[in-house]
């Protein structure tokens, strides 16, 4: 299976995990912190995002908590909490905590080093300012 589908077919578990941890979101913001939990590597489309949304509507995993205008806010149902093993009303951690997702990290890390020539200048500066800032982390 190929990295795309591979890629595709955990955003569910994510979007819960995330919905676990963060609490009420709007499709909007679960875009948003996938992105920042993926280090910016990773932005999904509203097009994956909204109809997965109706799906784990449809088989009772969130709800819609509550409409603010056009936004909806989305959480997760009793059933959605014990999907992601959310029990005593304690967090699982958060993906980008997990063996699966370091192990994507260092995936794309390599991809990176394969294809650094062929980066756009503006990537190039962008990971060069968070292996700096990595760097800095992992000396303390």
């Amino acid at each position: 299976m190929g990295w795309f589908w591979r890629r595709r077919g955990i955003l569910r578990d994510i979007v819960l995990y995330i919905l676990a941890f963060k609490g009420e979101l709007t499709g909007a913001q679960i875009i948003d912190e996938i992105e920042r939990w993926s280090f910016g590597f990773w932005r999904p489309s509203p097009g994956s995002i909204y109809p997965l949304l109706d799906d784990l509507e449809r088989e009772g995993l969130i709800k819609i908590s509550r409409i603010d205008g056009v936004k909806k806010y989305y959480s997760l149902t009793e059933e959605g909490k014990k999907a992601v093993g959310v029990i005593g009303g304690v967090n699982p951690p958060p993906p980008y905590l997990s063996p699966f997702s370091v192990d994507e990290f260092v995936s794309m890390a390599r991809y990176i080093i394969d294809n650094w020539d062929r980066l756009p200048r503006e990537d190039r500066e962008k990971i060069r300012q968070v292996l700096n800032d990595l760097s800095k982390v992992v000396e303390h």
